[in-house]
């Protein structure tokens, strides 16, 4: 199960002068205004992170469908064999030692922080409609000088955190750690994701043939599975990690139940 307890407000800032009060919030159950509205802020929440999932996941198809919006008669192979040899290496150079890791990692990062953020909106409404969870808030925010986030002076608010963990939300906030917490294993597993990228912008403006195109699907398609599969791998070491943290500092209360409760 994932650990909030690095997620503690800044001591310089307002809302560590709040937390007692905010911890005394959040085990507080939510008053009956709080019940009636909590169902239409977290839709709107889960509205707002379900389109952004969607424009993250779709980043990759930007580059072809700019070059063809721009260029419908655009071509890679004239792109590669008609210009000047030197500025097309330096060019490819530099794709693949800067755009190919950042981009990928963007890539990769950002759907899984936004596709899991939305998941978890998601599950808080249908939450806030079950009167299993009437007496009791459904999400926090918790601080953390580990995630992506504004450049401040204290710690970054990381909001949307389950107060009630069960397997599945335990699941969608790992997923979301890996997006917004940046890290070396998610920026390798990015590197292939975003090698594909450009190689689907290649062949699709590369007049290939029929065998040509299923080679370049393949490449590209176990180009995505590595990805898939590293990032698996990364997942799995960070929940085994924290399990085992969690073995060592047993008893502690985890800082949901210290943050502000919703």
């Amino acid at each position: 199960m994932p650990s909030y307890s690095p997620m503690k407000p800044n001591p310089n800032s307002a809302a560590a002068r709040g937390t007692s009060s905010r911890s005394d919030r959040s085990s507080t159950p939510p008053s009956q205004a709080e019940r009636a509205l909590r169902p239409l802020g977290y839709l709107l929440v889960a509205l707002v992170w379900t389109v952004l999932g969607a424009v993250t996941v779709a980043l990759p198809a930007a580059l072809p469908f700019g070059l063809w919006s721009t260029n419908p008669d655009f071509s890679s192979r004239e792109f590669v064999t008609g210009g000047d040899t030197v500025i097309i290496v330096l060019f490819l150079v530099f794709a693949l030692v800067v755009l190919v890791p950042l981009l990928g990692y963007a890539f990769v990062a950002l759907a899984l922080g936004s596709v899991s953020l939305a998941v978890l909106s998601w599950t808080y409404v249908v939450r806030s409609l079950r009167p299993s969870y009437a007496g009791e808030r459904l999400s926090s925010t918790g601080w953390s000088r580990n995630v992506i986030g504004p450049v401040t002076v204290g710690k970054t608010a990381l909001s949307l955190l389950p107060v009630r963990m069960t397997r599945w939300t335990a699941f969608w906030t790992e997923i979301m750690f890996l997006g917004w917490r940046p890290g070396r294993a998610v920026l390798v597993a990015g590197i292939p994701y975003g090698l594909a990228s450009f190689l689907v912008a290649g062949w699709l403006f590369w007049p290939v043939g029929p065998i040509g195109a299923v080679v370049w699907t393949v490449v590209t398609a176990a180009l995505v599975v590595t990805t898939v599969v590293l990032i698996v791998r990364e997942y799995r070491r960070r929940v085994s990690g924290r399990k085992v943290s969690g073995r060592k500092v047993s008893g502690r209360r985890p800082a949901a139940r210290e943050a502000r409760g919703s």
